[in-house]
């Protein structure tokens, strides 16, 4: 069955039909901050991977790589090995290590502690420290660690934004400047309809796939 037309009406009603499922995942990502960074820098490595790329995909990939004990200590080369239907899996595999070694300290993986407090600093500063992580990517990586108030601007919002006339178009790219002149807007349309930005997220991508995922 085709899915509706997205209004505002519908966007309200699509929450209020899935608010406590919605709810309660938003309260698992709160609790991400609350274990030991290795689970933190599972939820970074999930981000580099979604890039271009299915979040099932994704999501199979780091169970593997955790099942193998590669996430923390594989090569890049073992951790390609386990990306199976994630595009661009070498250039991927590399990027983990490489965020892996930029959080690294003597005494294992340090991200908590250095994360800003500002959602908006934490998002500039991985965009700026983290190869592969850009405002999209570091946006779901900070949402799904429990932070608030960024747009996470894939394909499935944008179009979302676009049914809305929240926008007038899907951008083929985003530059930094476009990225925060769209997320106002969403921001915008999210006080208007009276859901959380991170709520509002979930609520677009169930519109258009079915599902509540991360």
């Amino acid at each position: 069955m085709k899915p509706q037309k997205l209004s505002p009406e519908l966007v309200s009603k699509l929450y209020a039909e899935r608010k406590e499922e919605i709810e309660r995942r938003l309260l698992e990502f709160k609790e991400v901050l609350g274990k030991p960074d290795e689970s933190v820098f599972e939820e970074l490595a999930y981000c580099i991977l979604t890039a271009g790329s299915s979040a099932r995909a994704a999501d199979r990939a780091i169970r593997k790589l955790k099942e193998n004990g590669l996430l923390l200590r594989g090569r890049a080369e073992e951790i390609e090995r386990f990306l199976a239907g994630v595009l661009y899996s070498r250039e991927k595999a590399s990027r983990i290590v490489k965020a892996r070694a930029f959080f690294s300290t003597r005494d294992g993986i340090a991200i908590k502690s250095r994360l800003p407090a500002d959602p908006r600093a934490a998002r500039d500063f991985l965009a700026e420290n983290v190869e592969g992580i850009g405002y999209k990517e570091a946006s779901h990586f900070l949402r799904n660690v429990g932070y608030g108030g960024l747009a996470i601007l894939d394909r499935h919002v944008l179009k979302g934004l676009c049914e809305l006339s929240v926008i007038s178009e899907v951008p083929r790219s985003l530059t930094r400047k476009r990225y925060l002149k769209i997320e106002e807007a969403y921001l915008d349309f999210a006080e208007k309809v009276g859901i959380r930005p991170e709520a509002l997220d979930l609520v677009l991508w169930s519109a258009k796939t079915g599902e509540v995922l991360k």
